[in-house]
C-alpha cells in the first residue's frame, strides 16, 4: 500500500511509539531454519527445507483454484474460487472461516456482489465504485503462536478505491479504514499508520514505493526495504531518520543501513529473527521471494534468494526452476 501524509501532533507521534512498543511485545520468538512454501501452477503447496533438501507435499484439496494472499507462520490467508477469504494451517489443514467481503461495518457505504468475482461499493451519496474484481484483492495476515488470535487486513487494490478493511478474532464483519480525508488529501507514499486512535499516517518516504516493503526488527525498529527487479542483485534497507526536523515536508526521511545488526530478515513475514549458524539462519541476510509483491504487479516476478546485506552476495535455488511455480513464501515451521 502506498501512503503519504500531512502533519501530526506530538501526541500522535507518542501514540505511534506506544503502539510500536506494544507490537514489539507481540512479535513471536521464532525458532528453526527458514523453509519455503512453494505454490505450483497446477495447484497444491510444497513445503521445502533448503537446508536438508526435503519436500513435503500438501494438497489443500478443499480449496482448488485459491489464491494465496499472505502467510503468518504456518498459516495462510486464501481467497478461494468463490471470492471468500479463509485462513488455513498448512500442516494440519485446520481452517478458520472469515466474514464475506460484503460484510463491512461502514456507515457511509456498502459492498455488493454483482457477479462471481465482481463487486461494487455504493456510497450514501449515490457514488458507486464499479468492477471491483476479486483479482485485485490484496491481504495481510497475523496469527499468534497459539493459533487462537488473528488479524486480517484486505483491500481492493484499485486506484482510487478509498478503503482498506480489517477484522480480528470474534468479529462478524470488517471495519473500514478510509484512505483519504475531508481535505481530499489522498494517501500516496509509504507510511506507518496507527489504527488504534484513528490518526493520520506517519510518513516514511520511499522513492521506489512500487517495490518497497516495511519490516520490524526484534527491537521494534521499523525498516524500509527496496528491491529492484531490473537489478536483481541489489537491495537497499533504510531506517527512519530521527534527526529530520520536519518529516512531513522533507525530501528524504530515511537513512540507509549496511547491516541488520546480525539478524536475518524474512521479508514475506515482515520481521527479523536472530541469526543462528546451527539452524542455518544467516546473519545480515534478506530472505526474499518476489519482486513487486507490495503492489502485486503482473506477471508474478519470482526471484527466490537469500541476499547478504554486508557482503552484497546472493544465493539462489536453481533446483526449484523446474517446478513451474506461481508463488513462494518463506516461513518458520513450528510456529
Amino acid at each position: 500500500m502506498n501512503v503519504s501524509s500531512s502533519p501530526r501532533s506530538s501526541s500522535d507521534l507518542q501514540g505511534f511509539n506506544d503502539e510500536r512498543s506494544r507490537f514489539k511485545e507481540t512479535l513471536p520468538q521464532k525458532s528453526g531454519s527458514p523453509w519455503l512454501m512453494l505454490f505450483p501452477k497446477d495447484g497444491g503447496c510444497v513445503l521445502y527445507d533448503p537446508k536438508e533438501g526435503k519436500k513435503i507435499h500438501r494438497n489443500l484439496r478443499d480449496f482448488p483454484g485459491s489464491r494465496i494472499l499472505a502467510n503468518s507462520g504456518n498459516w495462510l490467508l486464501l481467497l478461494d474460487s468463490g471470492s471468500n477469504l479463509v485462513i488455513i494451517h498448512v500442516l494440519s489443514e485446520k481452517t478458520i472461516p472469515l466474514p464475506s467481503l460484503e460484510s463491512t461495518g461502514s456507515k457511509t457505504s456498502k459492498i455488493k456482489r454483482v457477479g462471481d468475482r465482481v463487486f461494487e461499493r455504493e456510497f450514501d451519496d449515490g457514488c458507486i465504485f464499479r468492477e471491483l474484481s476479486s483479482d485485485v484483492v490484496r491481504g495481510l495476515l497475523w496469527v499468534d503462536e497459539s493459533g487462537t488470535e488473528y488479524v486480517v487486513v484486505w483491500l481492493f487494490d484499485l486506484d482510487p478505491h478509498p478503503y482498506i478493511s480489517f477484522c480480528k478474532k470474534g468479529d462478524t464483519q470488517y471495519t473500514d479504514i478510509p484512505l483519504y480525508y475531508p481535505d481530499d488529501h489522498w494517501l500516496d507514499g509509504l507510511s506507518y499508520m496507527d489504527i488504534t486512535e484513528g490518526g493520520k499516517p506517519f510518513t516514511m518516504l520511499s522513492y521506489h514505493y512500487w517495490d518497497s516493503s516495511l519490516a520490524v526488527t526484534t527491537s521494534g525498529e521499523v525498516l524500509l526495504v527496496d528491491s529492484n527487479p531490473c537489478q536483481r542483485s541489489c537491495f537497499h534497507v533504510y531506517k527512519y531518520n530521527p534527526d529530520v526536523e520536519d518529516p512531513y515536508y522533507a525530501s528524504n526521511t530515511v537513512l540507509e543501513v549496511d547491516s541488520l545488526g546480525g539478524e536475518a530478515l524474512l521479508l514475506d513475514l515482515g520481521f527479523t529473527v536472530p541469526a543462528n549458524d546451527t539452524l542455518g539462519i544467516e546473519p545480515d541476510s534478506i530472505y526474499f521471494t518476489r519482486h513487486y509483491r507490495p503492489c502485486e504487479c503482473s506477471p508474478r516476478d519470482l526471484d527466490i534468494c537469500v541476499f547478504n546485506l554486508v557482503t552484497k552476495t546472493i544465493k539462489r535455488f536453481p533446483g526449484l526452476n523446474d517446478m513451474n511455480l506461481m508463488d513462494a513464501r518463506w516461513f518458520l515451521p513450528g510456529n
